[in-house]
């Protein structure tokens, strides 16, 4: 019979943090079933996830982050490709549009596009 882990022996097993192992439990990647409140992986499974994760066709790999060929980050989602994208903004500036974007109501990617317009017409 296969080992079974908890959370925290995953994420010791893995060698993250427990917050870490929540998170890619919670987003699917890690194949894991809940008992009851708690949660439980099979030890082989989780091998096989490591051993795909680590494969050649790195398109596949859904929500992971990744670098092209230009150095830049991306990850796939749901067939969707996203690009990461170094802003040209402190944290501070960051802060502040983040607080805007709470204490007026929109969506925080219309106010980084918004600044973006403004920084390159500069």
């Amino acid at each position: 019979m296969d080992e079974v882990l908890t959370l925290e022996e995953l994420a010791a097993y893995l060698k993250v943090s427990e917050t870490t192992a929540y998170a890619l439990v919670r987003s699917g990647d890690i194949p894991g079933r809940k008992v009851g409140r708690e949660w439980r992986f099979l030890k082989a499974r989780v091998v096989e996830w490591l051993m795909q994760a680590g494969g050649d066709d790195m398109e596949q790999q859904q929500g992971v982050v990744q670098r092209d060929e230009h150095g830049g980050e991306y990850k796939v989602e749901g067939g969707r490709e996203y690009v990461a994208m170094w802003l040209p903004l402190t944290r501070e500036e960051k802060a502040a549009q983040l607080d805007k974007a709470a204490r007026e109501g929109v969506n925080v990617s219309e106010l980084v596009a918004d600044y973006l317009k403004r920084w390159a017409q500069a």
